[in-house]
């Protein structure tokens, strides 16, 4: 299988990871210092540094080559945006000549959802899904010189910014509100910004990260700029709470009765519903499983991740070759989970549920555990014939991959 023209280099060895996005500052300080604490600016003076990621050949290529259809660009100038009679066609496509004489006008350019169309930008969304274990919003800037696509706004997720051509100047100011849900999204009217707290230009190669509802700005120098903006959809305490006592009161008919009637009269007396109202929330801790709501979220939110999986048809199709020393990989950021169920070990893994016998837990959690190996080097009481059976059916179903 060495020569196979489909050895999936990519699932291996994704171009940039999120370790990689914010070096020399490790992940634990990020997470320590940083997450949803205070922005974050890391300078490198190395304007290539995510040029594997992505590049102005590749945003030329997507907008002049490409089908793009009109719910996957978007086109902004100071706030104002862009009907679709200005630069989509009849086809529904957008027009590539009009938008880019729009671009040189001023207007930036907005890439949502590009990591369907460049596999490199793809493996590095997969990347940060694996570390935040949230879904992604993940949108490209192109913005011409001087040019300033949005106002002064806070967003209701976290973003991440990795600056990958020219430059562009941001603009941090107080917030009035900390940690917005998504139900508190930005409102411009009326809003003012409080005071200016830093200002920082971020160069080819720099990065940035600001922590939701913190308010700021962005204007292109004198020269082009463009970014990946990558919004985290991260999952709150609230969401779990609701979820959990929604859960509850499928079991439970105390959270399922009638609010007292004639509660929004005048004169009603509070007091019993308050009472009540007390005792429901103590019922709820103490009948809530917090475990249970947790893997439930987890399974959720493994279940709805689409597989990506380059050269899957021809690994398929020369599975039935591999067997004692054949060589394979484990796919990028699978995020799977073992469990035992009487007599089998079930992989939990792109939403599918892949079942084996319970003897061989020991080979396949090996076999998980490990970037690569060879068949016939695995743990456990599985023997060469047995592992090849084994990785064969992992192979199929996207798990691993024969080099």
């Amino acid at each position: 299988m060495k020569d196979s023209p489909s050895q999936p280099q990519t699932a291996a060895q994704p171009p940039v990871d999120f370790a990689e996005a914010i070096a020399p500052l490790t992940t634990e300080a990020f997470f320590e210092q940083h997450f949803e604490k205070t922005h974050l600016v890391i300078r490198r003076e190395d304007p290539d540094y995510y040029t594997r990621l992505l590049s102005l050949p590749d945003i030329d290529r997507v907008l002049t080559q490409m089908l793009i259809p009109a719910e996957d660009i978007k086109l902004v100038q100071k706030g104002r945006t862009f009907t679709d009679d200005d630069y989509i066609m009849p086809s529904g496509f957008a027009d590539p000549v009009r938008v880019i004489n729009t671009f040189g006008e001023g207007a930036t350019v907005v890439l949502p959802g590009l990591q369907k169309r460049l596999p490199k930008l793809q493996a590095y969304c997969r990347s940060l899904e694996t570390v935040f274990s949230c879904d992604l919003q993940t949108n490209i800037y192109f913005t011409p010189p001087d040019a300033q696509g949005f106002k002064t706004h806070y967003d209701s997720h976290d973003v991440i910014v990795l600056q990958i051509a020219g430059s562009k100047t941001w603009n941090i100011y107080e917030s009035p509100l900390e940690l917005p849900l998504r139900s508190q999204g930005f409102e411009p009217e009326g809003f003012e910004a409080g005071a200016l707290i830093d200002t920082f230009t971020l160069q080819a190669g720099d990065m940035c990260y600001v922590p939701r509802g913190v308010v700021h700005d962005a204007r292109a120098t004198d020269e082009l700029s463009l970014h990946i903006t990558t919004g985290l959809l991260t999952p709150r305490w609230i969401d779990l709470i609701v979820e959990a006592v929604s859960q509850l009161a499928l079991d439970d008919a105390a959270f399922r009765r009638a609010v007292p009637p004639g509660y929004a009269n005048e004169g009603f007396d509070q007091a019993p519903a308050r009472q009540t109202f007390k005792d429901l929330l103590q019922r709820a801790v103490d009948g809530i499983d917090a475990g249970a709501t947790l893997d439930s979220f987890g399974h959720e939110f493994r279940r709805r991740r689409i597989p990506v999986v380059p050269g899957q048809l021809m690994q398929m199709f020369n599975a039935e070759a591999i067997g004692p020393g054949t060589e394979l990989r484990r796919r990028a950021d699978l995020i799977p989970l073992l469990s035992l169920e009487g007599d089998e070990v079930v992989l939990a893994v792109f939403g599918a549920e892949i079942r084996f016998p319970a003897h061989v837990a020991d080979s396949l959690r090996d076999a998980l555990g490990r970037e690569g190996f060879r068949v016939g080097e695995l743990a456990g009481d599985l023997d060469e014939a047995g592992q090849a059976v084994m990785t064969r059916r992992l192979v199929q179903e996207g798990v691993l991959f024969a080099v």
